[in-house]
């Protein structure tokens, strides 16, 4: 097991994906810190809303390594960066430092294979294309979309769908994309054969 530095987000991100965050908090800007000086990820995590008691009680089990691929300084003096997922882990415990910046015992969660699309799943990449055209600000996170991966376009809708955390976090524990490919079928309401 190993400690990873968390940070919590509603804007959730898997592997091969990528989001932007604007850090506010001092502990989280010592995060990156650390992780740039020391060449190690930090890990982004769900936060489960239905969860009232503390912060730490809303941290679903599954996290996402992540690497700083862009950073740039925002508005008010504040930081921005986009980072793109890496790899899955699963959270034993969380500890919080004296700052609060929270941190995970983890150890690798498999990540979902590559696997090509198949034609009758075809309209599920269609569909993450419109949308990611009607979402400037999301497609342009991706300059090289993978269009022609299940597994990469499932969990893009995984990422972006607005889907209570449970769910979310069912579907990226499965082996697999087949049962989120079913999902977003049904959803979509395109008839799988």
């Amino acid at each position: 097991m190993k400690k990873t530095a968390l940070y919590p987000s509603s804007v959730h991100l898997l592997p091969g994906g990528r989001a932007s965050y604007t850090l506010v908090e001092k502990r989280h800007l010592r995060m990156l810190k650390e992780s740039l000086a020391n060449k190690s990820p930090f890990a982004v995590c769900m936060i489960n809303e239905s969860e009232e008691e503390s912060e730490l009680k809303q941290i679903p089990a599954i996290a996402t390594e992540c690497n700083v691929i862009n950073f740039d300084q925002a508005e008010a003096n504040l930081l921005s960066i986009v980072v793109e997922g890496t790899q899955k882990i699963r959270l034993h415990g969380i500890t919080l430092d004296n700052d609060g910046l929270m941190q995970g015992d983890s150890t690798l969660y498999p990540n979902w294979q590559s696997e090509p699309i198949l034609a009758r799943d075809e309209e599920i990449a269609e569909k993450l294309k419109m949308f990611f055209q009607s979402m400037p600000e999301i497609g342009a996170l991706y300059p090289s979309p993978q269009y022609e991966d299940i597994s990469w376009v499932c969990q893009r809708w995984i990422e972006v769908l607005p889907l209570e955390v449970h769910y979310k976090q069912l579907l990226i524990t499965q082996d697999n994309a087949k049962l989120t490919t079913r999902f977003l079928h049904k959803l979509l309401h395109s008839p799988e054969n």
